[in-house]
């Protein structure tokens, strides 16, 4: 996912047109939704910002330990993952986020979001697991 020989701090910082220079800290994004040109930035508080970046743009810039590709249209805090779905066996399905949020999973990301899932004990601990194990 993260490419870049640059690694990501621990904030994303970006301009934003009425505010200027703002620097958020990643643990508190929970996921990016991409609409067309846009991407929806999805905050742990509520907020939202619409700003006019692909997913592709923010993808090398945040950590990798901690946000996931799981299909074309969203990026997701793992950390924010309260259980997984599959909707067919290896079809995919979709990951439901502690906020109530639902995201899609494609099929070809499933398997490898799913060790990662069930990879974080404090997560897992407290959350359930749905699918094949």
């Amino acid at each position: 996912m993260n490419t870049s020989v640059n690694q990501p701090t621990s904030a994303l910082k970006m301009h934003v047109r009425n505010t200027g220079k703002i620097t958020l800290p990643f643990a508190d994004l929970m996921f990016l939704q991409a609409t067309g040109n846009y991407s929806w930035l999805h905050w742990k508080d509520g907020q939202r910002m619409l700003l006019p970046r692909t997913l592709k743009y923010y993808e090398p810039q945040l950590p990798i330990e901690l946000f996931v590709r799981a299909h074309r249209s969203c990026i997701i805090n793992i950390h924010y993952i309260e259980r997984m779905v599959p909707t067919y066996p290896d079809r995919g399905g979709f990951i439901h986020l502690r906020s109530g949020d639902v995201l899609p999973v494609s099929r070809r990301r499933w398997v490898a979001i799913r060790k990662i899932y069930q990879s974080l004990p404090s997560i897992t601990d407290r959350y359930t697991l749905t699918g094949k194990a």
